[in-house]
């Protein structure tokens, strides 16, 4: 087919129907896909719906792994204007109620900014040459019929990749791989090129036999697992990365080279990774299996994989359990802790006080008339009356004590290493700092709170319900002198 008329296939990523453009001047082939499945296939331009994706984050980060022409698909002013802040010149979004008249120019733009900005080839995140610049490049080699010194091909494929992204964000992931980018630029002077070949993996072709090749992934192995990637200021992470390396020549074609390489990291990966393993070496692996190429591959990948997805699971389970522990421990109203942590917690601390010889101090704090808050201005005004009254005791308390709810209108603050004076003086701040802070009720109406606190050092108690005894008769004692008192 002439390439003036070659069909440009587009990935639409959307549910939404095909659209029906207007004013088409290019042919267009539209083919409508999953949007986890379009890195599987060979398109010209991608249009992605902004609503496929959890967040902005989600679709920043598929954005800048994606080395090709993108036009987003948006539904409000407000999607657009966010997703123009990293948008790259020669990208483009459409508003969804009107595809049918721009999403033919919008394609036609990005696909002319896109054809002169790829005169570079260039990765988007990285500043490297991208996946298309490479494998052109490979092509040239497979194809010359010049004789030419022998070239290593030595690809990397960062160990856990996308652990990083789960734990630390996406934001995090760009900037690594952004410095895996720097650090092979910087020790790979006078390689033939260095490309970002999509997500976290890299390609380099270096002069040299297979034997020189391995000598230097193995140097760039090591740069990687002494590297510190700083996460902020004060603190970084280490990481590793598998490597494979094929002498480029004696290919019949680039999809053989590829499916070479792709064995290697995968047996890279199924030693242990941060290992370097090369084409002869994977050879040697399938002789002492006694099984086909493939075979061996198939394996590699499979317990790869699986390896990988029981990190994933053992990750979700842990972010599961940790985040049904702080439900399980935490007021769902409030957010401080609640009773069955208070009685936890107070036992724990009764027991600690009596065997180290260390004092205790408790306030039992019960807010002033708010049953009178609900019957005037409604309950939805009382649940947020407790929510300011539970932040003023939280941002009021020193860094070591601990904010319960009781129940209902009264919340406990466990003061340990403290005595009765300290936490009288506690007390006070806290009951001041609650009778001059504003409650707006849902009329607009303004109110303040008010409260009685009983304050009580640990004595002889032995078990935490003679302790809170203690303390409540301390608050029926302020409530009988007119509330908003502290008694102790």
């Amino acid at each position: 087919m002439n390439e003036q008329v070659k069909a440009i296939r587009v990935a639409w990523c959307s549910s939404l129907d095909l659209p029906q453009p207007i004013n088409i001047t290019l042919n267009f082939q539209w083919i409508q896909i999953d949007i986890s499945t379009f890195f599987e296939q060979d398109f010209d331009i991608i249009i992605l719906d902004i609503r496929a994706f959890e967040n902005l984050e989600q679709a920043q980060y598929t954005y800048t792994n994606v080395n090709l022409p993108i036009v987003f698909l948006v539904d409000t002013i407000e999607q657009e204007s966010a997703i123009l802040c990293w948008l790259e010149p020669g990208d483009e979004t459409c508003k969804i109620n009107a595809i049918d008249q721009q999403i033919s120019l919008r394609l036609q733009r990005s696909l002319w900014h896109n054809q002169q900005k790829h005169l570079f080839n260039l990765d988007k995140l990285t500043g490297i040459a991208n996946f298309r610049k490479f494998n052109d490049y490979a092509i040239q080699l497979l194809t010359s019929s010049e004789d030419v010194e022998p070239i290593s091909l030595i690809y990397l494929d960062i160990d856990g990749f996308k652990f990083i992204n789960d734990r630390y964000g996406h934001i995090v992931g760009d900037q690594i791989l952004q410095e895996i980018g720097q650090i092979l630029q910087k020790y790979s002077l006078g390689a033939g090129i260095v490309a970002r070949t999509g997500g976290d993996k890299f390609a380099i072709c270096m002069g040299g036999n297979i034997e020189q090749g391995k000598a230097f992934a193995e140097f760039l192995r090591t740069q990687i697992e002494t590297h510190e990637f700083k996460l902020n200021a004060i603190s970084s992470i280490r990481i590793t990365a598998s490597l494979g390396v094929v002498a480029i020549s004696g290919y019949a074609s680039v999809e053989q080279l590829w499916q070479e390489i792709n064995q290697c990291i995968y047996a890279a990966k199924q030693k242990g990774r941060n290992q370097v393993v090369t084409s002869e070496e994977f050879e040697a692996i399938v002789d002492a299996s006694g099984q086909d190429k493939l075979i061996t591959d198939f394996e590699h990948r499979i317990r790869v994989t699986a390896e990988r997805m029981i990190s994933e699971m053992v990750l979700k389970a842990s972010r599961l359990a940790n985040k049904y522990r702080l439900e399980a421990e935490h007021d769902g109203l409030t957010e401080v802790f609640n009773r069955r942590y208070l009685d936890r917690l107070l036992a724990r601390e009764i027991e600690k006080s009596h065997k180290y010889q260390q004092r205790l101090t408790i306030l039992l704090l019960d807010l002033d008339n708010f049953g009178e808050v609900n019957r005037t201005y409604g309950f939805p005004t009382g649940d947020q009356a407790l929510k300011t009254a539970a932040k003023i005791f939280t941002t009021h308390i020193r860094a070591g004590d601990w904010v319960t709810r009781y129940g209902g209108e009264e919340f406990c603050i466990v003061m340990s290493n403290t005595d009765l004076n300290t936490g009288y003086q506690i007390a006070e701040r806290i009951r001041l700092a609650l009778s001059e802070e504003f409650v707006t009720a849902y009329n607009g109406q303004q109110f303040c709170l008010t409260t009685s606190i009983g304050v009580v050092e640990l004595m002889t108690e032995t078990n935490l319900v003679s302790f809170l005894q203690r303390a409540s008769d301390k608050v029926r004692e302020a409530k009988k002198k007119g509330r908003n008192q502290t008694c102790l």
